[in-house]
């Protein structure tokens, strides 16, 4: 006779296992000598639910549920014989489900313990449009809902698909009221529900009417080298408008440095001017740099806040660098739309990241980085910098020239637990933003920049581009473009 590990079934034996294996210590002698495994490499020294999810989950993919389930009897006889009894009131054979338990899977992996308060709303809300009564008033003998696991575990009961379409519905919309201004990151969500709701025939709900396209507001800066100093047009933009927006301010000519003093007023003036025009809190600054100056670290510039105050620029406003060269670069402008569309098509399947090129290794041959990006929607360039300036402008180049959309960097790796910190913090990165909204990616940013007390982290340098929001040079054909410049 096989468990049906589904449902109530795990539900029951996860509890089991957290009543008897109270610490990691004790679950990990218990999987050494009774499945000849070493617990770290399935799971980390966390939470100890958490620990247990991830062994059931390594069990059930290993086909060894029922055999981690026979150790655990043997292991624990006082704990054995309850468990086995609630396992009889439920069916022990194998029955045929609506859902997959792979479909639930692939679904509760997008959910975090932080999200347990939206999909707990949600799963009401599911449940009342599916049967128009009250879950809690069926049962009210039912045990708070503390974990995720718990709803898994409800949902692959009742086994329904609209309830599941009824519930990622919800799901979303709790969604996108809790992370509002953060741009989750809903496309796994949204295609797990399109998939499900045609698979089993579901009339998805129409959408609500109040949803709306954010208006973020955009003030890009780009910089053209002049001799020693730099011109710098600054020009303001906000999302469903194809004109710049005016507000008082023209190109000027000055040092590199001198540029922060400016920046101040401008942040300031576009704000002003974009009172009502967009939701957002602040604008984003979009920072055009050519390549020479691309080694600069923008968030440690000093500019002051509303009161005068001196701040980093890093802390006071979001803010992205993006390519000066790529602007009049036709063939990179080609490129750089083709591998958009991959980035936002590898969004789509939640791996970005991991589709990003992971270079870990300065290679000397001239051209090889450019060859290994040709089809990659990004770079994790782990690798620490020559120390020549020739070759370190060579390497940009190549990083420019095959026009991926995101790069990620670090001047200052010089040993390896930097580097392993640099790889953990741009793979974080790469997962936990909306790479394709800057808005987003740069928030994100900000926060690590925040958070984080390791220097290393502190100098990664991202260039990201998108084939969107280039700004107005002036044209060397037109006179009247050079007067004003």
């Amino acid at each position: 006779m096989t468990i049906d590990w589904s449902g109530e079934n795990r539900e029951t034996f996860r509890l089991a296992l957290q009543e008897a294996y109270t610490d990691y210590d004790l679950l990990e002698i218990f999987v050494d000598e009774k499945l000849d495994e070493n617990l770290s490499g399935i799971a980390e020294n966390a939470a100890l639910p958490k620990v247990i999810h991830k062994l059931l989950k390594w069990a059930q993919s290993a086909k060894r549920l029922d055999e981690l389930f026979q150790q655990f009897c043997e292991a624990n006889p006082r704990i054995k014989d309850s468990v086995i009894a609630k396992l009889q009131q439920r069916p022990l054979i194998k029955r045929y489900f609506n859902l997959r338990e792979e479909d639930w899977e692939m679904l509760f992996e997008q959910f975090s313990l932080y999200d347990l308060a939206d999909i707990q709303r949600a799963f009401l809300r599911g449940f009342q449009q599916v049967w128009n009564v009250g879950f809690q008033l069926l049962l009210l003998d039912l045990p708070p809902l503390t974990e995720p696991d718990q709803i898994q575990a409800l949902l692959a009961k009742y086994d329904d698909p609209k309830l599941a379409v009824r519930f990622v519905e919800a799901v979303i919309a709790e969604f996108q009221r809790s992370s509002e201004g953060n741009s989750r990151n809903l496309t796994a969500l949204e295609q797990w529900r399109d998939r499900i709701a045609q698979q089993y025939k579901v009339s998805p709900l129409a959408p609500e009417p109040d949803q709306k396209v954010v208006r973020q507001g955009y003030l890009l800066v780009a910089f053209e080298e002049s001799g020693s100093d730099v011109i710098v047009y600054p020009e303001l933009r906000v999302t469903g408008e194809s004109k710049p927006i005016e507000f008082g301010v023209s190109p000027v000519k000055c040092t590199f440095q001198e540029v922060a003093d400016y920046l101040s007023d401008w942040i300031y003036l576009a704000e002003k001017a974009l009172n009502g025009k967009h939701d957002s809190d602040e604008i984003l600054l979009e920072l055009f740099l050519p390549c020479a100056l691309l080694e600069e670290d923008l968030a440690i510039w000093e500019v002051k806040d509303k009161r005068a105050k001196p701040i980093s620029l890093g802390m006071h406003r979001m803010f992205v660098t993006r390519s000066f060269d790529r602007i009049g670069d036709e063939n990179a402008k080609k490129v750089l739309e083709r591998k958009w569309e991959l980035l936002k098509d590898c969004m789509k399947t939640g791996n970005a990241g991991d589709k990003f090129h992971l270079q870990e290794k300065y290679l000397e041959t001239k051209g090889a980085l450019l060859v290994l990006l040709k089809n990659v929607p990004g770079l994790k360039l782990a690798a620490e910098f020559p120390l020549e300036r020739e070759k370190r402008e060579d390497l940009l180049y190549e990083i420019i020239d095959s026009a991926v959309p995101i790069a990620l960097w670090s001047p200052s790796v010089v040993d390896e637990a930097i580097l392993a910190e640099l790889k953990t913090q741009m793979n974080n990165l790469s997962r936990e933003s909306h790479l394709t909204d800057f808005a987003d990616l740069a928030h994100r940013w900000r926060e690590k920049l925040a958070q984080s007390e390791t220097e290393s982290v502190k100098h990664i340098r991202l260039l990201c581009d998108c084939p969107d929001r280039l700004p107005n040079l002036p044209d060397p054909d037109r006179e009247e473009d050079l007067l004003v410049a």
